[in-house]
């Protein structure tokens, strides 16, 4: 299923699916658009099924109510949330309005990809491991948020092809590219999210 959301700032895409088989998914995606920020959270319980769909409510149980926090302490307080449970990866993007830069922060493979109008790609370097309640490590990093800029951000139920990045040069929408993505995916056997967003460029 895709969900599409056009904001004035960008227009983002969402795609979502439970492992075959399974009545829900472990994974979940949570954007917020507030008077300063825009904010996409996309997290991964460990394993499939209700467990893993319960690790990652938790997580983003906290996002909803919390998302205006510093990221640390956001992430101090989803990592005490899953105390318990199986234990989540995943990762974080606040596009702010005021600094023009995107804050981002990640534990385990929620992979995330910018690509930039003059060609260059960026991705950054996960944090190892995810979160259960145990100290972690993960450190909040920031990039130029930039008109035209585009980004994708998925679990690791996408196996990405490298032919996915030559969609994000041919001018479309988020819902067009997105949507080429889902025909073209090979089905894997886990629950899938990809959030795909496009930031407008100015009249």
């Amino acid at each position: 299923m895709i969900e599409h959301q056009l904001m004035d700032e960008m227009d983002i895409s969402v795609y979502q699916n439970a492992k075959k088989g399974n009545w829900c998914s472990g994974d979940a995606v949570y954007i917020v658009r507030t008077s300063d920020y825009i904010l996409v959270a996309v997290t991964d319980g460990l394993g499939s099924g209700h467990e893993a769909q319960e690790a990652s409510e938790s997580v983003m149980a906290i996002i909803r109510a919390d998302h205006d926090l510093p990221f640390r302490a956001l992430l101090d307080r989803c990592n005490n949330a899953v105390w318990g449970t199986r234990g989540v990866v995943l990762s974080i993007l606040k596009f702010d309005f005021h600094s023009q830069q995107v804050e981002y922060i990640n534990v385990g493979n929620i992979t995330c990809t910018f690509y930039y109008p003059d060609g260059k790609m960026y991705r950054p370097i996960p944090s190892r491991g995810y979160l259960s309640g145990r100290k972690h490590k993960a450190k909040p990093s920031n990039i130029p948020f930039e008109p035209g800029m585009g980004f994708i951000v998925y679990s690791d139920g996408l196996t990405f092809n490298p032919a996915y990045h030559a969609l994000f040069d041919r001018h479309l929408t988020a819902q067009e590219t997105l949507e080429m993505i889902v025909d073209l995916k090979v089905d894997s056997n886990d629950d899938v999210a990809i959030v795909l967003g496009h930031v407008h460029q100015p009249d």
